[in-house]
This record gives structure tokens, C-alpha cells and sequence, in this order.
């Protein structure tokens, strides 16, 4: 018996094998993204009008090369130019476009007259794609298909002249807001 003891003895001190071990790496990631730019590179410019008797409206499409529509009753001529928005951000990024909100500014002139812009509205210039405003809401879509990230956007609007609008040069500023993912 006591040679059994010894050699169950000698067995709980004799060295487990060691236990298996696994390794599996994994990997890291994380993207740093250039900072997004964006400058105003016209003013909106409806040109110049002629008020007649009755209330009018001159709508601008948002282009690069607009056309102003006068309603009955107005002359207009002169400079007709979309307010146009350029910066870079990285290629295949979407942008969403915050338009004034709500939807209208107040133009300041002479005296205190005032007129309003409104109904604004956005367009692009190739590579940047246009993609809408889902439920015509104030933000528009845009993505930039150029390869260094450049894009260019335009703004139109509809400005409502008053009957008998007093003449003189009426201003007014409204602000863009630019996101990106």
C-alpha cells in the first residue's frame, strides 16, 4: 500500500502538459476625412425692374446659366444670376443643403420699402448630382461625383414685387447650411 501511495504521490507532482492556446488578430480601422470648404461665388441678382400697377413675381431657375421669368405687368432686364455655392469635401461624398427657413427672406430698400424672396430653390453643375429634397423639406440632397471632392451648387428663388414697389435698390442675405457624411 504504501508503494500505491507513493506513486499517486508521484503523479500530483509531475507537470500538467500545458493547455492549448489560440490567437486570432484582429484588425483596426478608422478613416480621417479632409475638412469640407464651402464659399459663396455670386450673389443672387434679379436685375433690373419695372413695377407696374398690379402685384408681380420674377422667378429664377438655380443654374448656372438662369433665366428670370417676369409675371404680367413687370419689365424686367439686366443681370439675371443664381446665387452660386462652391467648395470640396472628399469624391463620392453626400452633402445636405440647408435651405433658408422658413422658406422666404425680407429685402431692405429705400425708406424702409421692403419685398420679399421666396420659394428657393437648388440645382447643381456636373460632376455634382442633384438627388432632391425628400418630402420637400429644406434639406436638398447632393452628391459629389468629382474625383477631388469639388462641387458647385446654385440657388433660385421667386421675388415678389409689390404694385407700385418704390424704387431703389433693395437688399437682404440668407444662409446656407452644408453637411456632409
Amino acid at each position: 500500500m504504501g508503494a500505491a501511495c507513493a506513486a499517486l504521490s508521484a503523479a500530483a507532482l509531475a507537470p500538467l502538459p500545458a493547455a492549448a492556446q489560440v490567437q486570432e488578430p484582429a484588425l483596426v480601422r478608422s478613416e480621417i476625412l479632409d475638412p469640407m470648404t464651402l464659399q459663396n461665388d455670386a450673389d443672387m441678382d434679379f436685375g433690373d425692374i419695372i413695377p407696374g400697377t398690379a402685384a408681380g413675381t420674377v422667378v429664377m431657375t438655380p443654374s448656372a446659366t438662369p433665366t428670370c421669368t417676369a409675371s404680367a405687368g413687370l419689365v424686367r432686364s439686366g443681370p439675371c444670376k443664381a446665387a452660386e455655392f462652391s467648395g470640396t469635401t472628399f469624391a463620392g461624398a453626400e452633402l445636405r443643403v440647408r435651405r433658408p427657413t422658413p422658406n422666404s427672406i425680407t429685402l431692405t430698400g429705400p425708406g424702409g420699402a421692403t419685398m420679399t424672396v421666396t420659394t428657393f430653390t437648388l440645382g447643381s453643375t456636373a460632376p455634382t448630382v442633384y438627388l432632391g429634397n425628400p418630402g420637400n423639406s429644406p434639406n436638398h440632397r447632393f452628391r459629389v461625383d468629382a474625383p477631388d471632392g469639388s462641387y458647385t451648387f446654385h440657388v433660385g428663388a421667386t421675388l415678389n414685387v409689390g404694385a407700385n414697389q418704390l424704387p431703389g435698390i433693395y437688399n437682404g442675405a440668407f444662409q446656407i447650411d452644408v453637411t456632409y457624411n
